[in-house]
């Protein structure tokens, strides 16, 4: 038998090996790494990728995915995978946003680590990456700028980039950092409907564009200070005031062309804003002793209005009119203690105390040519939802041997949420989260990580009260009944890394969901609820892949693809099926599509590289796309699919010193979003279908081909 797994043994090695030689080549250089599996990049590994700022550094390591976190309750459940200098920043800002703030100068060097090697700040995560930040106040003041054009298809404007960042050291103690940037979408879309009957005729054909128009600026800082050698202070803020506004124009007509129906509508946002202020206190009593302290306060604010004249053939004229205001907030306060109480164990303990709050109002008037404004009742359309929220936990990091590191811990939340207005009540929540995290290392380049969570979701405090869209005839009731979705999820992962450029992970998942959060009908509208217990089950690859073994000189691939079934009992029909998936945008992160799959069963995004040094440029292109996902509502099915996947194809340049000039083309093909609307008589229950509406939706934000130039630099 001990033959038998030696031989075995050596076969996995040789193996490993002849992998590793295909994937990194034979001669390729090793970055540094560790015992405990951390590898290590120093600043000068990513110079030929000409990094701006840390986020053009953190898109290029090997086999590492950002992640922006989890919309969670509080502070310690919303991490992503980051950390600055060992330490999650005070800030629920994504940490996509973060790095772009970092001038690329101001790096060290980056690790990639197991999350049990880290702070328990990141639980939930396997892998997280922390950036090495030189705070020497000797260094030198680094700015940072990015300016450009873009022009969206469709959309007949040119937007702009613009963002400028500055890092600095005051004194010896302390340092600032500021950003200040110009976010905009100026998009434009066409929307055709074809209608049929439950026969499959003909019957009409509807028309529409949208034209939006969102522009706003966000300023953003932040503060370190060493006033000695036990303590530290981060103070972070930001605001973002925003100026949005769309125009639609939607025209339907009979199957003989005649005109239907009309419609011209103006949607405007005031005082739209979002801000947040936060920041720590960190306090070593010793090497093994310290306390941290953390405050955060988040606002945010948007008055909304929607204007529509409204034509119905043969006479009949109509201006309706929506007032929405919504505001809302976010109080945290959180402790942690660090007791490194035994050689191979180190405690954290501590807790945490949330209050959260949204306030929303909706009137709607309907008001016919030459009659009196009619007020429009909608259930649950005015509402105030309040959360007190306190957590205690506790986190046992222990180094079992060597090789073997493993993460205990546990959450006990205690919650009030009550609600106010057209509906009152309160209900009162209390969740155990154990979790276990465990990181083996094979060897320094192949390590295990496994992970089994309590989880439990953050409630979206917008679906206790109601909307309606009334251009696409859609309406949301309010559900004050909502409770958090909760899952024990499970995940195992093998990360390899090979040679200095090569990296694969290999994960498999299984979630056991409890209160799936979908569709649920109440008094006969669709709402957002609960719908009975499910299983996720799924697999993920994701890895680099230097291409000079194969002839392509500096050149990589890059790759992550998932796989994923969901599986819950339908509450119309009583039978089996996917979970419903709302709509989730396929985001970009310095420029390349990434991986956003949802409840997706599919989706994959693929990027390649090519570094051409004797002309100091590169060129590269990415593709993503994602399975069809459905929306299954009391007596509708709505299925959305992009049939072609998103191509970006980019050119850039470092010829003209000191600056990166970037051409590129974004969603080459200009993939239409098909949108299947089954509409079922009664319900769905009966599976009779009433009619059909089949869209092609071209333009928007996503669905256009985008042209642009971009300049970034530092000095």
């Amino acid at each position: 038998m001990g033959g038998i797994r030696g031989g075995r043994a050596h076969l996995g090695a040789a193996s490993l090996f002849a992998l590793g030689w295909l994937l990194a080549g034979p001669a390729a250089a090793q970055p540094a790494k560790t015992d405990d599996g951390t590898a290590t990049f120093p600043a000068a590994f990513f110079a030929q990728y000409n990094p701006v700022t840390a986020a053009d550094m953190v898109a290029r390591v090997p086999g590492f995915e950002l992640r922006d976190g989890d919309d969670r309750r509080g502070f310690g459940g919303s991490a992503g995978n980051l950390l600055i200098n060992g330490e999650r920043p005070s800030s629920k800002t994504a940490a996509s946003e973060i790095l772009k703030r970092i001038p690329a100068s101001d790096v060290v060097r980056v690790e990639v680590m197991s999350a049990t090697n880290a702070s328990s700040d990141v639980r939930g995560q396997t892998q997280v990456v922390n950036l090495v930040i030189n705070q020497s106040a000797a260094r030198k003041p680094s700015t940072t700028f990015v300016a450009g054009l873009r022009q969206i298809q469709y959309s007949e404007r040119i937007g702009w980039t613009l963002q400028a960042s500055r890092s600095m050291a005051l004194s010896d103690t302390a340092d600032l950092s500021m950003d200040v940037q110009t976010p905009n979408i100026l998009g434009r879309g066409e929307i055709r409907d074809l209608l049929y009957n439950s026969a499959g005729d003909l019957t009409g054909a509807r028309y529409q564009i949208g034209q939006s128009t969102n522009v706003s600026l966000q300023g953003s800082a932040h503060l370190r200070w060493r006033p000695n050698s036990q303590d530290v202070i981060n103070l972070n803020a930001q605001y973002v005031p925003a100026w949005n506004k769309t125009d639609t124009v939607q025209y339907e007509a009979v199957a003989t062309t005649a005109l239907r129906s009309s419609l011209v509508g103006l949607t405007e946002y005031d005082d739209n804003y979002t801000a947040e202020v936060g920041g720590d206190w960190e306090h070593s009593f010793s090497q093994a002793l310290s306390v941290k302290l953390i405050g955060l306060i988040s606002q945010s604010n948007v008055v909304q209005q929607d204007v529509y004249d409204i034509f119905t053939a043969p006479a009949a004229y109509l201006i309706r009119t929506q007032d929405r205001t919504t505001s809302g907030g976010e109080r945290i306060a959180r402790g942690v203690v660090k007791w490194n109480a035994f050689p191979r164990h180190a405690l954290e303990f501590g807790g945490e105390g949330a209050f959260n709050f949204r306030d929303t109002t909706l009137d709607i008037v309907n008001q016919p040519r030459g009659g009196a404004p009619m007020p429009v009742p909608l259930p649950v359309a005015d509402a105030r939802v309040e959360e007190v929220r306190g957590e205690v936990f506790v986190t046992d990091m222990w180094s079992a041997s060597e090789k073997l590191t493993i993460e205990g811990g546990v959450n006990v939340e205690f919650s009030r949420i009550s609600q106010t207005g057209d509906q009152e009540q309160e209900r009162e929540f209390n969740f155990v989260k154990p979790r276990l995290n465990a990181t083996y290392v094979l060897t320094p380049d192949h390590t295990l990580r496994f992970s089994l969570v309590r989880d439990v979701a953050q409630l979206d405090f917008a679906e206790f009260s109601s909307t309606i869209d009334f251009v696409n005839s859609s309406t949301i009731q309010g559900n004050p009944n909502l409770v958090p979705e909760t899952a024990w999820k499970s995940r195992l992962e093998w990360e390899g890394r090979f040679g200095k450029r090569a990296a694969v992970t290999l994960v498999a998942f299984a979630d056991k969901v409890q209160d799936v959060h979908d569709l649920v009908e109440i008094g006969g509208f669709d709402a957002y609820g609960n719908i009975g217990d499910g299983t996720r089950v799924g697999a993920e690859v994701r890895g680099t892949v230097p291409l000079d073994p194969i002839g392509l000189a500096n050149a990589e691939l890059r790759f992550n693809g998932l796989y994923q079934q969901t599986r819950v009992t339908d509450p119309i029909t009583g039978q089996e099926r996917s979970f419903s998936v709302p709509l989730e945008r396929q985001g970009t992160a310095s420029g390349a599509p990434v991986l956003n799959a949802g409840n997706k069963d599919w989706a994959y995004v693929v990027n390649f590289r090519q570094n051409l040094p004797a002309i100091s440029s590169a060129w590269g292109v990415a593709a993503v796309q994602w399975a069809e996902r459905e929306e299954y509502r009391r007596a509708e099915i709505l299925t959305y699919v992009r049939p072609e996947p998103r191509i970006d194809l980019f050119f850039e340049t470092t010829l003209i010193k000191p600056v990166t000039l970037k051409l590129y083309v974004n969603n080459i093909l200009s993939s239409s979003e098909e949108r299947t609307r089954t509409y079922f008589l009664g319900s769905r229950a009966g599976g009779q279908i009433d009619r059909v509406e089949e869209r092609l939706s071209d333009g928007g934000p996503e669905g256009s081909r985008a042209i642009g130039v971009q300049v970034s630099g530092r000095f």
